[in-house]
């Protein structure tokens, strides 16, 4: 069988008759249908999500020994064979943490067949969702569906608002799975940088793009993500209060305002004046060491005028020679 047949026999004619079932079980609602199959389809992937986490929480216990082995070891291949050996004494798969996200896409692109299918307003749209219904008369007699869910167009692709809901909950999600202080390289934290804002990115375009139910169903898988993780896993080194620009918390009395010190004025100020601006430091002995010094200095000269006007040391006689001659 072609590629194709096989993707509509054993995903998407599946697909589009639990859609239209789910509809008809909750009033009509093609939108709490959606809201629905996340939940349903979450809870079947519980199991891989599951291991998911573990491994993100295994990866994040071994960070220590992980800063070590990069400090250690300059050689790259060294130090891959030290990071493997690591991940196999701890137990733990990075690349486990990739099973839901492998899973979820191409239910993301069947979804979004399925959605123009199902959503199809036209008469031939009708007409080719009722061949792919299978042969009951609950889900034959539910056509045509209504598209409409709390005044969003589920069919119309580019709704901002879900946009915004994507961007923000995938932010999240990438920024809690990240930790900041595990990265012991420049290059590193510019990678992870970069991951916190591509992701978002990229997935708030395939929503612009798509229809608006595609976006419901992303929101809605993303959002429960974010609260397994954050009960099995953890916020990791995030908080709420790391949102708040710095300005602001200042403002409020959230962060202490910093003074960071002058060292160019430090630096060109003379040192006999160091002493007497030491906050908290005692100006009356500075003030007397400056005195004492300035007396040290009057003697020194005075010293100095008066051995020049002293006379010298007196010469040594020499030895007088003695005449033996008779």
């Amino acid at each position: 069988m072609p590629i194709g047949a096989i993707w509509q026999t054993a995903l998407e004619t599946p697909l589009i008759n639990v859609m239209v079932l789910l509809t008809v079980v909750l009033g009509g609602s093609y939108g709490l249908a959606i809201l629905s199959f996340t939940v349903i389809s979450r809870a079947l992937m519980f199991p891989l999500t599951l291991r998911m986490l573990n491994s993100m929480k295994g990866l994040q216990a071994i960070q220590p020994q992980m800063q070590e082995i990069q400090k250690k070891y300059t050689d790259p291949r060294r130090r891959q064979e030290e990071v493997m050996k690591l991940y196999r004494e701890a137990g733990v798969n990075p690349l486990g943490c990739l099973g839901p996200q492998l899973i979820q896409f191409p239910i993301f692109i069947a979804l979004y067949q399925v959605i123009r299918i199902t959503l199809g307003g036209t008469p031939e749209g009708v007409l080719d969702l009722s061949h792919r219904l299978y042969d009951y008369p609950i889900v034959q007699d539910a056509i045509p569906l209504s598209s409409t869910f709390f005044g969003m167009d589920l069919a119309a692709p580019g709704n901002y608002f879900l946009v915004a809901i994507v961007f923000a909950s995938m932010w999240l999600q990438q920024r809690i799975s990240t930790n900041r202080a595990a990265a012991t390289s420049e290059q590193q934290r510019q990678t992870n940088q970069m991951m916190q804002w591509m992701m978002p990115a990229m997935f708030s375009w395939f929503v612009v793009a798509t229809p608006a139910g595609v976006g419901l169903y992303w929101a809605s898988s993303t959002i429960i993500g974010i609260v397994l993780q954050w009960m099995f896993v953890g916020p990791g080194d995030f908080t709420w209060g790391s949102l708040v620009p710095r300005m602001v918390q200042e403002r409020i009395g959230m962060r202490r305002p910093s003074h960071r010190p002058d060292h160019r004025r430090d630096a060109a100020r003379p040192a006999l004046n160091q002493h007497a601006e030491v906050p908290g430091g005692d100006q009356t002995e500075s003030r007397t060491t400056d005195a004492d010094r300035g007396s040290q200095r009057e003697d020194g000269r005075r010293g100095n005028r008066a051995g020049s006007q002293s006379p010298g040391p007196a010469p040594r006689p020499g030895r007088r020679r003695r005449n033996h001659r008779g």
